[in-house]
């Protein structure tokens, strides 16, 4: 795949980048202010085995700088997911709307996962553990998704929550 071999190559530069090989069920994973590389790393993993398109976080205030434990913690994959690194994740948002993207949140008081159509080309936004996303990305999705839970703690691992959501995601897809 002609997406692979520019993330080798390091040509990732932007949304233009990938544009070619978006299709109808295309899915973008973003991620808000995520600063610990492991989870990162992990997100980058479960992004691979659920063929996402692409993993976008902010230049700042991010955990992308440690290459090694990316490496690691990823098993390999962020040779294989783009990883595109951008000033403003709400900017980039408004790019995919425009490229034909419904863009989601994950905030746990969202709709739930169950009760949302999750077809056709998605964008995945996850915020930061406890904090959640930031005021103006919220503002910029076209809905909130929650993952119906009952335990006791009021948030799962981010790595965890990603997963489960492309997870919906595909199922949907292929349905």
């Amino acid at each position: 795949m002609e997406i692979n071999s520019q993330r080798r190559s390091g040509a990732i530069k932007s949304l233009k980048d990938i544009k070619s090989a978006i299709d109808s069920s295309s899915l973008v994973i973003l991620l808000d202010g995520i600063t610990d590389p492991r989870n990162l790393g992990a997100v980058i993993r479960v992004a691979e085995q659920f063929c996402a398109l692409l993993v976008i976080i902010p230049r700042r205030r991010s955990a992308g700088e440690d290459a090694d434990t990316l490496s690691r913690t990823s098993a390999g994959a962020i040779e294989w997911v783009p990883l595109l690194e951008v000033p403003n994740i709400a900017r980039v948002l408004a790019e995919l709307k425009n490229m034909g993207f419904w863009v989601w949140g994950a905030d746990k008081q969202g709709t739930n996962i169950r009760e949302v159509s999750l077809v056709g080309r998605i964008a995945l936004v996850m915020g930061r553990e406890g904090e959640g996303l930031h005021r103006l990305v919220r503002e910029n999705c076209d809905g909130l998704l929650r993952i119906p839970v009952c335990g006791r703690l009021d948030s799962l691992n981010v790595a965890t929550a990603a997963g489960i959501l492309m997870y919906e995601v595909r199922r949907q897809q292929d349905a």
